[in-house]
């Protein structure tokens, strides 16, 4: 909250409501902790439309965007990519695709519509990660992906790692991208 106050007060973002729910979900065991719906599910069935039930917001994909680090992340790939429906603009900090050898080619197997959907409808794809950052190697699976489908994507690259102090750069720099208005 202290960054977008922050931004709002210098004139570098508009006001906007965030929400951040707590992304991990329960545990299933020998389960794949990425490839769990329950996060999504909740999402888009009851938190989007409570959000929108309960304050002034302007309920249409134009006005929504999701971003999220490391596991939030994978839910902003996973539930906000390949939702371009729901949100016109994502930022993905610090995790990629490609930590399984079949990770990629699964995901585009499932999501190839909505991934040819998002080409076109994204007006915003930020994806930020740290060169010592021990996810680093799903970079380039990652932005292949988005260049196969020809996703315009804005890729950002700070020296460090899994941290926070990358984290906070990444949303200062993403918040005031969201432009609202165009």
């Amino acid at each position: 909250n202290t960054i977008l106050d922050n931004l709002i007060a210098a004139g570098r973002a508009q006001p906007m409501i965030i929400v951040m729910p707590f992304g991990h979900t329960p545990d299933r065991p020998a389960g794949n902790m990425l490839a769990n719906t329950d996060f999504g599910d909740d999402l888009h069935q009851a938190l989007i439309p409570f959000v929108d039930a309960s304050f002034r917001t302007e309920a249409d994909r134009d006005h929504r965007a999701m971003a999220g680090l490391s596991m939030g992340g994978a839910h902003t790939l996973r539930f906000g990519l390949t939702h371009p429906d729901v949100f016109s603009r994502i930022g993905i900090f610090s995790m990629g695709l490609g930590m399984g050898p079949t990770d990629v080619a699964d995901y585009t197997a499932a999501n190839d519509a909505m991934l040819k959907r998002s080409a076109s409808e994204m007006a915003l794809v930020y994806y930020a990660m740290g060169s010592t950052d021990f996810l680093y190697g799903t970079v380039a699976p990652t932005r292949a992906m988005l260049d196969q489908y020809r996703i315009a994507h804005e890729y950002h690259e700070s020296d460090g790692g899994h941290t926070w102090i990358n984290w906070r750069r990444y949303l200062t720099d993403f918040l005031p991208r969201l432009n609202w208005a165009e």
